[in-house]
């Protein structure tokens, strides 16, 4: 029997969303997925070409992943998570980084710190 996600958890992803993207409904879509034949729910929203998963492996344990063009699969190197903010901030991270990486590829970019 699968653990779905609470009402918490779900408002946990959601406020990560709405402060990445600001000015844009991103929704969030529930569903379940298929993990070693067996279904664990899931938390899934897109923006443009990517599409962010988290995955509800057991009570406060996450998996998470993000696909490229529907067909390249990335994560960030950590199996699991027991705390879902770092779950959902890790992905989110990994994500930028490479398309920061993917969409600056040849150019000369400067970040400043001060």
């Amino acid at each position: 029997m699968a653990i779905d996600f609470t009402q918490s958890e779900t408002g946990i992803i959601k406020k990560h969303i709405d402060a990445r993207w600001t000015k844009k409904d991103h929704g969030l879509h529930m569903g379940d997925i298929e993990v070693g034949d067996v279904e664990k729910p899931s938390a899934v929203w897109e923006d443009g070409y990517y599409t962010f998963i988290v995955i509800k492996m057991a009570d406060s344990i996450y998996k998470n992943m993000f696909y490229f063009m529907r067909d390249k699969r990335f994560d960030t190197g950590t199996d699991e998570y027991t705390d879902l903010d770092e779950c959902v901030d890790s992905i989110m991270k990994a994500q930028a980084d490479f398309s920061l990486s993917k969409n600056t590829k040849g150019l000369n970019v400067e970040i400043n710190k001060e």
